[in-house]
């Protein structure tokens, strides 16, 4: 059981309607989700080549064995071609639930340094570093960082 209140998990918050919410962290980790990719994909290809070549046609030509392997590994690359829309949107969606909450954090301190009130923070359910919401919003009422209306309700309260 967490011991996070129910608000700062998010838990009456409604969907993040913004896939990308940190180009750069987002398209960075994308980024190198393309590369691991196109090297598994180089890797298995030169594997199936050296294997074709070597072990099951070895008095094929280096040419024809490279033609061999392409014909065989033609389905594995359009099918990984088609799946990769699918594991980018994927991707997207989880990098989210840590670039939002960070996202979310650093406009707050944002406002903090610059001396305006700060907002309580509340993420998502589902969203990673919950407890961060949690410490900012007491860090903030005990430096009174809040606005006014925060404190009128703490008094109607």
């Amino acid at each position: 059981m967490s011991s996070i209140p129910a608000e700062s998990r998010g838990s009456t918050h409604k969907a993040r309607q913004r896939t990308i919410v940190d180009r750069e962290v987002q398209m960075g980790i994308i980024r190198k989700l393309a590369l691991h990719w196109v090297a598994f994909f180089l890797c298995n290809a030169v594997a199936l080549l050296l294997w074709t070549r070597l072990f099951e046609q070895p008095d094929l030509a280096w040419e024809e064995a490279l033609m061999n392997a392409f014909r065989r590994l033609l389905p594995f690359f359009v099918i990984s071609a088609a799946l990769i829309p699918a594991f980018v949107l994927d991707t997207l969606k989880m990098t989210n639930r840590f670039a939002g909450p960070i996202s979310r954090l650093r406009s707050e301190l944002k406002n903090a340094a610059e001396g305006r009130p700060v907002s309580e923070l509340k993420f998502r359910a589902g969203d990673y570093w919950a407890e961060i919401a949690a410490n900012f919003n007491r860090m903030a009422d005990r430096a009174n960082l809040r606005g006014k209306e925060h404190h009128a309700n703490d008094a109607s309260a």
